[in-house]
Parts: C-alpha cells; sequence; structure tokens
C-alpha cells in the first residue's frame, strides 16, 4: 500500500482505533462516575451489575480494536485477522446490549443516557457488520496467499 494513500483499509483501521479508544473512554468516565444512581440504573435494577459485567469482554474488544487498527493502517496481513475478532467481538457486545435493552424496555425512554446507549448500539452493530463482511472478503481475494491452494 502507498504510504499515505487513502484506502478502505486505512478508514477502517482510523474507526476501528476511535471505537477502541471510544471504548476506553466509555470504561473511564463509568469508573470515575456514580452509575448505580444513573437513570438507566432508576429504570432497571439489573442494568448496573450487567454492565459492570462487561469490563473483560470489552477489554478484550478495544484490545483488538487498537492492534487491528494498526495492522490495517500498516496494510499488514495481521491487521485483518484482529480487525475481524474485533468485528467479531463488536457484534456480539452489539446484540447483548440490544437484547438487554428490549428485554428491559430500556429504549422507550426519551432520555440522553438512552438516546447515547441506543447510538452506540447502533454504531457498533453496523460496524461491526461492515468489519465482519470486510475481513472476510479480504481473506477470499485472489492473490491472498491465506486462499491458495497447494
Amino acid at each position: 500500500m502507498a504510504s499515505g494513500k487513502i484506502t478502505t483499509s486505512r478508514i477502517a483501521a482510523v474507526l476501528l482505533g476511535l471505537t477502541g479508544l471510544g471504548t476506553l473512554l466509555f470504561w473511564i468516565s463509568f469508573g470515575l462516575g456514580n452509575p448505580q444512581e444513573s437513570f438507566l440504573a432508576q429504570q432497571c435494577a439489573a442494568w448496573y451489575p450487567w454492565e459492570r459485567s462487561f469490563i473483560l469482554p470489552d477489554s478484550w474488544m478495544i484490545l483488538a480494536c487498537l492492534v487491528g487498527a494498526v495492522g490495517l493502517f500498516r496494510g499488514r496481513p495481521w491487521g485483518r485477522h484482529w480487525a475481524a475478532m474485533a468485528g467479531s467481538a463488536m457484534l456480539f457486545l452489539a446484540l447483548m446490549d440490544i437484547l438487554f435493552f428490549l428485554q428491559n424496555g430500556l429504549y422507550r425512554h426519551i432520555y440522553p443516557e438512552v438516546l447515547t446507549e441506543a447510538l452506540i448500539h447502533a454504531w457498533l452493530l453496523g460496524f461491526s457488520v461492515f468489519l465482519v463482511v470486510y475481513t472476510s472478503k479480504m481473506a477470499s481475494a485472489p492473490g491472498n496467499p491465506a486462499t491458495a491452494q497447494g
């Protein structure tokens, strides 16, 4: 890849890096804030303990996002593998979040916290599907050593 050339991989890398950093910032603000008294915690007693259970899975997603971002940006083959893992992790986490919010009626509230969460869910769902499809196409592209038969 030519240095400085804007490609789909580089755009995906930047978005992947921003997603990982954004998730890290979420957890920093979660830890510094008082989430057990938030609107979502008031609406659903299970929300706060449920949200805390995502620290480790989100940490894995953050790592996969950041490593995948570096690899994709530098045009390294391992970048697409890490990006695919990040996409899969994001998809799983987005679906878990969406299902929890639907089961507990949390989307019914027009409130800044709910709207923020809904935007996060939409981003993770859409971007994860893109990453899974994009990295799958990259892996099966002609000339990819991983697809050569021998």
